[in-house]
């Protein structure tokens, strides 16, 4: 269901302006929780032990909200901050 979710916000901060960015936090999130399994897997652990993998994916969510909540600065917004 939080997959769902963090789809859809990927699409509303793309849309936002964040383009190609707003691809990393859900790939990370993915690509650590692939990880993760891989290394409890090979080291026979069980999924007992993967409990704080949840709050990875929480704070992927979370990154996701704020993305979707401001817009990306732009370059011209950043070469008049520095004109002043």
């Amino acid at each position: 269901m939080l997959l769902i979710a963090e789809i859809i916000l990927t699409i509303f901060a793309w849309r936002n302006g964040w383009k190609w960015l707003a691809l990393l936090p859900i790939g990370i999130g993915f690509t650590l929780g692939l990880v993760v399994g891989f290394v409890i897997g090979a080291s026979g652990g069980s999924t007992e032990n993967a409990g704080w993998v949840v709050i990875l994916d929480i704070i992927v969510t979370i990154v996701l909200i704020v993305m979707c909540s401001k817009k990306p600065k732009s370059a011209d917004d950043s070469k008049t901050l520095l004109k002043d």
